[in-house]
């Protein structure tokens, strides 16, 4: 087995184990002292086939990581089976704090989690200033309900102007396109401007899914996150697609673009409302997405001052429409059966204000209860505007006393879905 030479550099002098002492592992104790660290997890055993368990080398090499601040861990192509988290850490705040974990591609680096807890995991102790990237690589569900397939968390936020968490270029999905998931594909808490850009998030999917379907919870789940950025992603078939909300503190700002939330049974959901008289000003911005949802499609709850623009809206609840055919099995009676007992909305919105709608299309039949947009008793201050509504059912419900706005919208369209 080939063993990585771990060196610190200090002041231009260059600290390193003597010659017969590289498999010397135990974490050095330089709290003051800048140290760093590179490797490849084949240097400590890894088996890149699948086929024996690769968590004993991810325990070697993170403890060789030892108190190191600047961290570089490569994962070469292959499978790698983890029968238990792999877990990184860092503590104190005596200088900054820099992770990457980088695989060769995605499909080309591969974590197989099997096991109930997760995959890959970030925990930070009393750390604030640090900035941790993992990229280029998939995280696989060995099993079903394979817990979390990507963990972070800080005990705090930490500095305002870090980026404290990067996921770019990672795939998250089961063995098959029929077999394993994860319970969630990416839990992020307590960070600053964390950047999620080219995720491909999948539960598992297929004509036999049954009781299955929609069995991954959260496909990407944000808590406590100060002005999260999520570009060019795709989430499919989860129960929530994203989830970005308030626990601990009332997080603000945001941005969501260029994205696919697709057969998710409630696409994106804001929800940072904590008391009813606290009016965060989070600043949301959603745009040039698709959405198709079951249930919801965008739910914002304690929002003020956010934008909807140029999202294009469908609902996958055909029950009750005579436009579409769907399963006697799951709806009784065929092309006569009577819609589902329920009010799919496109954007719900509760406990929100100051809020724009533009250049949206909201398309295709559906359950025939359908709502396009519907304002809350408790929201105002909404303007709706340059949109197109070609569906069936309702288009705007307003149950509010306080005043919004409707103008310049299409309420039709080739071929026209607008019969109800």
């Amino acid at each position: 087995m080939k063993i990585s030479i771990i060196t610190a550099v200090c002041l231009g002098v260059i600290v390193g184990p003597r010659s017969g002492d590289a498999a010397d592992v135990t974490p050095r104790q330089q709290p003051d002292v800048a140290s760093s660290f590179s490797a490849s997890i084949a240097d400590y055993g890894a088996d890149p086939t699948g086929v024996q368990d690769s968590s004993p080398a991810f325990d070697r090499l993170i403890s060789a990581m030892g108190n190191s601040r600047h961290v570089s861990v490569r994962i070469p192509p292959g499978k790698y089976r983890l029968s238990r988290q792999a877990v990184f850490t860092a503590d104190g705040n005596n200088e900054y704090y820099g992770l990457h974990i980088a695989g060769d591609g995605e499909n080309v680096t591969e974590i197989i989690v099997d096991n109930e807890v997760g995959g890959l995991a970030f925990a930070g102790k009393q750390v604030t200033r640090l900035s941790v990237i993992i990229s280029d690589l998939s995280v696989v569900a060995g099993r079903e309900g394979a817990g979390t397939a990507v963990f972070f968390d800080t005990a705090n936020w930490g500095v305002q102007n870090d980026r404290q968490f990067t996921a770019r270029n990672i795939t998250i999905r089961g063995e098959r396109f029929d077999r394993g998931f994860f319970k969630t594909g990416l839990h992020v808490r307590n960070t600053w401007y964390a950047m999620f850009q080219n995720l491909n998030i999948t539960q598992q999917y297929g004509p036999e899914m049954g009781a299955k379907q929609h069995s991954m919870e959260y496909g990407i789940l944000l808590e406590d996150c100060y002005s999260p950025t999520v570009v060019d992603c795709r989430v499919e078939n989860s129960r929530y697609g994203l989830v970005q909300r308030a626990v601990k503190t009332q997080p603000e700002d945001g941005i969501i673009r260029g994205s696919y939330f697709v057969g998710n049974v409630e696409g994106i959901v804001i929800d940072n409302k904590k008391e009813p008289k606290e009016w965060p000003e989070p600043g949301f911005h959603i745009d040039n997405c698709h959405v198709n949802y079951r249930d919801c499609g965008i739910r914002l709850k304690g929002v003020r001052q956010a934008n909807i623009s140029h999202v294009l809206f469908y609902c996958h609840d055909h029950t009750g429409t005579k436009w579409l055919k769907y399963e006697p099995a799951i709806i009784p009676g065929g092309d006569e059966a009577r819609p589902r007992d329920f009010e799919p909305r496109d954007v719900d919105i509760a406990h929100g204000s100051d809020i724009i709608l533009d250049g949206n299309i909201f398309t295709e039949p559906a359950n025939p209860n359908r709502v396009g947009v519907r304002i809350g008793p408790d929201s105002g201050g909404i303007l709706i505007s340059g949109n197109q509504f070609n569906m069936s059912g309702t288009a705007i419900k307003n149950e509010s006393l306080t005043p919004s706005y409707s103008s310049g919208n299409i309420f039709a369209g080739k071929p026209d879905w607008s019969d109800a």
